[in-house]
C-alpha cells in the first residue's frame, strides 16, 4: 500500500513539474507572437515620397498598411506606387501584396503590372509574378517571366532591368516577340 502510495504521488509531483514546465513555455510564445504584430495598421492610405530638392518623386496607395518598426518594414496589401518624373506622374506599379522598405525599396509580388504613364513611349505595359522598385538607383527588376507589350508588339522572356535615370531596358532572357499590325 505504502509503494502504491509512493507511485502515485511521484506521478503526480511528474504531472505537476511537467504543467509548470508547459506553462512557463506559453509566456515565450506569447512574445514571439506579439514580436510579428504590426505597430500599427492603416487603410486606405496614401504616402508620398520626395527627392532631396523637395520634388514630388513618389506615391503608394494600398488598401492596408501594417507598419512593422521592428523589421523597417511596412507590408502592403493592394499597392499602387506611383512614380513621378519632373513632378508629372511617369509610371505606375501596381500588385496583390508589396513589402515597403521606406530608405531603400519596394518589393511588389502576385500579378504585378507596371504601366506606363506617358504616351509614345518604347513600351507600355509590363506584367511579372514579382518587381522590385530600387528607390535611390531608380531600378526596377525582377528575375521572374515577363511579358511586355507596346504599340503593336508583345514580348515575352524572364527577368529585366530597367534603369529610369538612363532609360536603359534590359530583358535577361528573350523568349519570343509578336508583332501586330493594325490600321
Amino acid at each position: 500500500m505504502i509503494r502504491q502510495f509512493f507511485w502515485f504521488l511521484l506521478v503526480l509531483a511528474g504531472c505537476a513539474a511537467l504543467y509548470t514546465w508547459l506553462d512557463l513555455q506559453d509566456p515565450v510564445q506569447l512574445q514571439a507572437e506579439n514580436d510579428m504584430a504590426p505597430d500599427f495598421v492603416a487603410y486606405d492610405l496614401i504616402r508620398t515620397s520626395f527627392d532631396e530638392q523637395g520634388n514630388l518623386s513618389g506615391m503608394i496607395r494600398a488598401s492596408q498598411m501594417s507598419h512593422f518598426e521592428q523589421l523597417g518594414q511596412i507590408q502592403l496589401d493592394q499597392p499602387a506606387y506611383t512614380i513621378f518624373e519632373q513632378q508629372q506622374p511617369k509610371w505606375q506599379i501596381s500588385s496583390r501584396n508589396g513589402v515597403l522598405y521606406p530608405d531603400d525599396k519596394v518589393v511588389l509580388d502576385q500579378d504585378v503590372t507596371l504601366d506606363n504613364l506617358k504616351t509614345d513611349e518604347l513600351f507600355q505595359k509590363l506584367e511579372t509574378p514579382q518587381l522590385e522598385y530600387l528607390f535611390e538607383q531608380q531600378l526596377l527588376l525582377t528575375n521572374a517571366g515577363v511579358l511586355i507589350t507596346g504599340d503593336g508588339f508583345a514580348i515575352t522572356g524572364r527577368g529585366v532591368s530597367i534603369d529610369l535615370a538612363s532609360k536603359k531596358f534590359k530583358l535577361q532572357q528573350h523568349k519570343g516577340t509578336v508583332y501586330r499590325h493594325e490600321k
